[in-house]
């Protein structure tokens, strides 16, 4: 499903480069000789099956007799002569043509099978270069998660902690000076007031970093215009879902369009992006981000894409970017929906 936004000449050219593209082209070239030759054989091998069964039960049934008072048989335009034997042999012709269909059929069906595996099924190098790709993959995450655990850690240490170590003390204080001046503590529970409150904003924003309540909540829609609202770039959002997909499909759809409004505020130069959500029924979700910037992305370059595209992976999703310099930039990820 090419976004709207796509030139058409380029992405019927990018289209004609992929090989699986050829190879489905070349498919249906193969495709319909075949079934019309199939078709045909089937055809035929019913219709004598038929003909012959129906012409020895009509000259059982009705002989025609001549004016002589012999009688003349013709079957499938052939003089027959007029003797059991013969008819025994139209018979089991008739009755070789119908057991041999199905076998006729079960050839044709697995060489037409055959061919498509062969034009359509991947190739063992496609394959392996897949396996590759998501060892590496995997590995990429495994390392992406020991490194977030580790930020985690870092700012809850750094930050949270050293707040309420903070807030113990000037309670403490607070608690001390109560003994000797009941009427002096006011401002020492201010502070403590002041960083009880700090420390809680702190605690929301891990939170929502891990995984927004909005989120689960009120889903993607609701998510996502919390961050088009908070984006410096002006944002054009679209959600269009009619089911609910799946908690982890929605978690990687919104941290994909966090991080992609975050690259296109910090890197892209735009003065304004579009960002379309689309699911039909039960099919995959599609995530559109599009930016007026400079253009010349690139996920072999920068450690953003390419953790957005670990992220994909994860649930065998697909992501492409179509970057020409000078611009626009195209973000197309499709996540499906069966996940387990």
């Amino acid at each position: 499903m090419p976004p709207a936004e796509v030139n058409p000449l380029r992405y019927a050219g990018a289209l004609w480069r992929d090989g699986g593209v050829r190879r489905r082209a070349l498919h249906q070239l193969v495709a319909m000789p075949l079934g019309l030759v199939t078709a045909g054989l089937v055809w035929a091998t019913l219709a004598g099956a038929l003909a012959l069964l129906g012409s020895v039960a009509i000259a059982i049934l009705f002989p025609p007799a001549m004016a002589d008072g012999s009688v003349d048989r013709h079957v499938l335009g052939l003089p027959l002569s007029d003797t059991p034997t013969g008819q025994m042999l139209l018979g089991a012709a008739g009755l070789l043509l119908v057991l041999a269909a199905p076998m006729l059929v079960r050839g044709l069906v697995a060489l037409d099978v055959s061919v498509a595996r062969a034009l359509l099924g991947p190739p063992p190098e496609v394959l392996a270069r897949r396996v590759h790709e998501l060892e590496r993959s995997r590995a990429r995450v495994v390392d992406a998660g020991e490194t977030e655990r580790r930020r985690i850690e870092r700012d809850l240490h750094d930050g949270t902690q050293q707040q309420l170590v903070a807030l113990g003390m000037t309670l403490g204080r607070a608690k001390a000076r109560y003994a000797a001046d009941p009427g002096s503590i006011g401002e020492l529970l201010d502070d403590a007031h002041q960083q009880a409150k700090d420390a809680v904003t702190d605690l929301r924003l891990l939170i929502r970093g891990l995984h927004p309540p909005v989120l689960a909540d009120r889903g993607l829609d609701a998510a996502l215009s919390a961050i088009a609202v908070r984006c410096p770039v002006p944002v054009e959002l679209t959600v269009e879902i009619e089911r609910r997909p799946p908690a982890t499909v929605e978690a990687i759809g919104y941290f994909v369009v966090a991080e992609a409004l975050t690259n296109v505020a910090r890197h892209s130069g735009a003065a304004s992006a579009v960002v379309r959500v689309r699911r039909e029924d039960d099919g995959p979700v599609w995530v559109t981000v599009t930016d007026d910037g400079r253009g010349g992305a690139d996920p072999d370059r920068g450690t953003g894409l390419r953790g957005l595209t670990d992220r994909v992976s994860a649930v065998d999703g697909q992501l492409s970017v179509d970057s020409p310099v000078g611009g626009p930039t195209v973000l197309t990820v499709e996540l499906p929906c069966d996940v387990r």
